[in-house]
């Protein structure tokens, strides 16, 4: 994908959506300073992409630079309020930093609108994620694949997932959505 996206970063340089994806791909293909600098890029030519804030937010998180992730998450959620990502994302990074409560306001939040729309049950499972809740996370993620959520084609590549890459339950998964081998 990172090919694809890169070539049509060549044919139309000045697009900040394709800048951004190739953000996300180089971030999922463990390139997180290249995927910094792309998304950077990416919000030079289109500082209104709450996309490209969202994915900013995941390669900053992952690099470890909490702070800009929250920051990018916030910024990505202004830029459309109802997006559930954006809230799980900004939760993660602060229950990671050691703000739980502020995390756990996060997760409560994404309850409550749950009651009155769909919530993403990966959104769940990254708030359970940035929470320690190895647990919780799996039944999260298992109700995604019951619900066939779309945020699932990033489930092998998604960094957050790392620490349950040993978890049998976890290969399940990936083998139920054809990611597994």
């Amino acid at each position: 994908m990172v090919k694809v996206t890169r070539r049509s970063r060549e044919l139309d340089p000045l697009s900040g959506l394709i800048n951004a994806l190739e953000g996300q791909f180089l971030l999922h293909a463990g390139k997180t300073d290249e995927a910094i600098t792309r998304l950077r890029e990416a919000l030079e030519l289109d500082p209104g992409s709450r996309v490209a804030h969202l994915f900013a937010a995941n390669a900053y998180i992952e690099k470890g630079l909490y702070a800009e992730g929250i920051h990018e998450a916030a910024k990505s959620r202004s830029l459309s309020p109802s997006n559930t990502q954006a809230i799980a994302v900004g939760g993660y990074a602060k229950a990671r930093i050691g703000r739980k409560d502020q995390a756990r306001d996060a997760l409560e939040e994404l309850l409550e609108i749950s009651k009155e729309r769909y919530v993403p049950p990966y959104s769940m499972a990254i708030m359970h994620m940035g929470l320690g809740q190895p647990e919780e996370t799996l039944k999260a993620l298992e109700r995604a694949v019951n619900v066939g959520d779309p945020f699932l084609m990033f489930l092998k590549v998604d960094p957050r997932w790392k620490s349950l890459g040993h978890d049998p339950r976890f290969t399940l998964l990936l083998k139920r959505v054809n990611l597994g081998s």
